[in-house]
């Protein structure tokens, strides 16, 4: 996989309708709060998943909400499965933990400290781990459109020990950080640094939807069939 940087970069803005997509899409991210806009992001997230899986040439658009909705739900749902692992341990570490500072002794404080620590190092692996696991998963579900699919252990292992779906991962976190330091750097004009920020955040996204579901395509050497009619032609 070596996607050219600069047709990435450009990627999103393919569509004729790009603003009124990045609006929408940053307009949901930043009323996730009320939740449903959540399965809005996620929805799409899907879409340009499968986009990056048919090589499209443009990203795609909002719309046909009632099927965006479901697949952000079942998107979410899927994503949530795969961190449970790393919440639990993490909650019963920290759990022990406060309760040998509540003994009140020195050693049991000192080995609290320590499981407290060790705790929050255990839960940032684990929550990588799964998170690489979990968004093949949901890549898996894109493709075939089954919940069950985002739990397939045959399709996920064989994608997430390909060097194809493992370098795509690691742009999306190159991606990130990129994004990160510019949003930081909008960050010096207060709020509307930030609301811009999250613009450009939802932007980044639709390039790393293309980017995992290419990853995950070429690993598992597979191609969803695209539903834009081929007869239809650019001038």
């Amino acid at each position: 996989m070596n996607p050219d940087i600069e047709e990435l970069a450009r990627y999103p803005m393919e569509s004729d309708d790009w603003i009124v997509t990045v609006a929408i899409g940053g307009v949901a991210t930043l009323l996730a709060v009320f939740v449903v806009p959540i399965f809005v992001v996620t929805g799409y997230t899907v879409r340009a998943i499968r986009a990056g899986m048919e090589d499209a040439s443009e990203p795609p658009v909002f719309d046909e909400w009632g099927s965006l909705l479901t697949e952000g739900l079942v998107a979410a749902v899927i994503t949530f499965v795969y961190q449970l692992i790393p919440t639990v341990v993490f909650g019963v570490l920290v759990g022990g933990s406060i309760l040998a500072f509540t003994t009140g002794s020195e050693t049991a404080a000192g080995l609290g400290l320590f499981g407290l620590f060790g705790g929050l190092v255990l839960w940032w692996v684990l929550a990588i781990v799964f998170g690489y696991v979990g968004l093949a998963g949901v890549a898996n579900y894109a493709r075939e459109q089954s919940f069950g699919a985002g739990f397939d252990v045959t399709v996920i292992r064989t994608a997430v020990t390909s060097r194809d779906y493992a370098v795509a991962w690691l742009y999306v976190i190159a991606l990130n950080v990129v994004v990160g330091v510019l949003a930081g750097a909008l960050n010096v004009v207060p709020i509307l640094g930030g609301i811009v920020g999250v613009f450009l955040g939802f932007y980044a996204l639709i390039i790393a939807g293309w980017l995992l579901g290419d990853g995950f395509a070429a690993a598992t050497d597979t191609h969803v069939e695209s539903t834009v009619d081929e007869s239809t032609s650019v001038a």
